[in-house]
């Protein structure tokens, strides 16, 4: 993104961005300041999961920057800038940064197959229970007489 204000593209090298995401993942649980940026995209703004973890994908991809470029280590923050420990800040986003199961369940998108084109005949055929094997094939078996018959 080149500048503030514009949308999150889907551009970029996909093994950074899996990346990202898993790293995001990961430090928020344990990061109080990109605990609070998921959040507040998930409780106040009303995104997705996958909406928030974008945030704190650039949050945390301007960090490794920032922090490769000044050569200085990671250090906890929470939100007031103050130094703390990885205890105090895992007990921080528990108490205060951590997002309910409801809250959860009503940011799910749920699509569904309607408009989509899909025969709810193939729908129906593949919840049908299925039995252990399928059933033999009938097999028509004709004799010497049979055969003359029909070649007449």
């Amino acid at each position: 993104m080149e500048s503030k204000g514009m949308s999150m593209t889907k551009a970029g090298p996909a093994m950074i961005k899996r990346a990202l995401y898993q790293a995001g993942d990961i430090a928020r649980r344990y990061d109080p300041q990109l605990a609070y940026l998921y959040y507040r995209e998930m409780v106040h703004h009303g995104k997705t999961h996958l909406q928030a973890m974008g945030a704190v994908m650039s949050h945390l991809g301007a960090r490794i920057i920032a922090v490769l470029k000044e050569d200085k280590p990671y250090d906890l923050r929470d939100n007031q800038g103050r130094s703390i420990t990885l205890k105090e800040a895992k007990e921080l986003i528990f108490r205060e940064y951590t997002v309910s199961a409801e809250t959860r369940q009503a940011r799910r998108r749920r699509k569904s197959n309607a408009g989509r084109g899909i025969d709810s005949r193939m729908h129906d055929a593949a919840e049908a229970p299925q039995s252990g094997l399928p059933p033999s094939p009938q097999c028509i078996v004709y004799t010497v007489k049979d055969t003359s018959s029909i070649a007449g």
